[in-house]
């Protein structure tokens, strides 16, 4: 009766163990971190900063082979589902570099690392790129005339392998010309595989998607990486009795992207992917207060909306209905006083509202000491820039890039891989 501890080491022949009384019979004063499935549930909870798994990996081989291996990484986007923003790309040569990091050592990534090269990319001489699109991991840029017209080409580019594509513009379909528009142009994801999360969608098919509106008519026309072609033309007329210009930013929810519709009156512009459609919704009037600072499309009420933000800065949200009958209409939802969500000092104030992100309802608000970027589901804040590259400039606007960077670039600690996409693509790694 006294020899209980030696009692499993006398298991008679035949009987089975399972796999944890067995690791518990080799070495029962083993640490619970030498088991491998559960330290690496652990290390799956490690926050998705850039730094996280780069210094977890030089713990020892062990714990590098575990944070090494491509299906850990799956495994990692999966429990954290959304990548974080790791920084913002600014529209403007003015803003040098136009990459900057919104994270604090030793998660900042180093403007360098995310440069854009446009030597060698056939056809840009004599135009002028400028990015138009941040979304899935990859950043686009297209190249227009000196007036900003046009689309020559486009270039899609995923900042972390340093993977360049470059695609020709859209072709003359049903007589439309898209040299002569002002062209808005999207960037998005396709993958279709089961439990795929966005953020490091390196070697993922993607959509190319321009859109314009000339002479009363909405079109759009999009490219599949899959296929390496354009599909058909697809055009709607726009029901309003004045001119319509597109707005430069667009909003992604469930399958269809939106933009807003600028005039005397006010819709928002849908393509649904599903349908190969376009559509407009119209805007109530009374939504769009005179000397607004901005509109901007949002999904914070969990349906498609909008944000008017006033001139004393507060932000009414809008959200789509539909009512018993299933007739859909707007109804007016939360308000935000922007200007109380920020630690702002007697003497500091609010300067303008660069952007609201409708993927990620993100707000990023200029203000006399910095620029911050604001959760609107959270109303978390951080400041992110303390020195403001928009003091002078007020038609610098941000492009949020969200990726889990670091993290994907460890297969190569494994010497499993390495950048996807041909054009000199290699991943880049922080150093610690």
């Amino acid at each position: 009766g006294m020899q209980a501890s030696g009692a499993a080491a006398s298991t008679p022949a035949g009987s089975t163990c399972s796999p944890s009384s067995r690791r518990a019979s080799i070495s029962p004063t083993s640490s619970p971190m030498e088991d491998d499935d559960l330290l690496m549930e652990i290390l799956l909870r490690l926050p998705p900063r850039p730094s996280s798994l780069p210094r977890v990996s030089t713990v020892c081989k062990r714990w590098r082979r575990i944070v090494a291996d491509p299906q850990f990484f799956r495994r990692f986007c999966a429990h954290h589902r959304e990548p974080p923003i790791v920084g913002v790309f600014f529209n403007s040569s003015l803003v040098e570099p136009p990459f900057r990091s919104t994270l604090d050592p030793p998660d900042l990534i180093p403007p360098e690392l995310f440069s854009l090269r446009l030597d060698g990319i056939e056809g840009g001489d004599g135009g002028i790129w400028s990015i138009h699109s941040c979304r899935h991991g990859r950043v686009l840029f297209i190249c227009s005339d000196r007036t900003g017209r046009g689309c020559r080409h486009v270039l899609v580019w995923d900042p972390v392998t340093g993977d360049r594509r470059c695609i020709g513009s859209s072709p003359q379909l049903d007589g439309h010309d898209w040299s002569g528009s002002h062209v808005q142009a999207d960037v998005l994801c396709v993958a279709g595989d089961k439990g795929h999360v966005h953020g490091a969608c390196h070697s993922s098919p993607f959509k190319v998607v321009l859109a314009c509106v000339s002479k009363g008519v909405a079109y759009a026309c999009v490219y599949s990486s899959e296929m390496g072609a354009w599909a058909d033309l697809i055009s709607t007329m726009v029901p309003f009795d004045t001119p319509s210009s597109l707005g430069s930013r667009s909003m992604l929810l469930g399958n269809s992207l939106y933009w807003f519709l600028f005039g005397p009156q006010m819709g928002i512009l849908e393509l649904n992917f599903d349908r190969q459609s376009l559509a407009v919704i119209e805007v109530p009037p009374d939504a769009c207060v005179a000397n607004h600072q901005g509109l901007f499309l949002s999904t914070l009420g969990g349906t498609l909306g909008f944000i008017v933000v006033s001139e004393s800065y507060r932000a009414q949200l809008w959200d789509r209905t539909t009512n018993f009958d299933c007739v859909a209409g707007w109804m007016p939802g939360r308000t935000f006083e922007l200007r109380k969500l920020l630690p702002l000092k007697s003497g500091e104030w609010i300067k303008r509202v660069m952007f609201i992100a409708g993927d990620d309802n993100v707000a990023f608000l200029s203000t006399s000491r910095g620029i911050f970027m604001v959760h609107l589901e959270s109303l978390q804040f951080e400041e992110i820039f303390k020195s403001n590259p928009d003091c002078w400039l007020s038609t610098i606007y941000p492009y949020p890039f969200k990726s889990f960077f670091a993290a994907a670039g460890l297969s190569d600690l494994g010497g499993r891989g390495q950048g996807e996409g041909g054009a000199g693509g290699t991943t880049h790694q922080l150093e610690y």
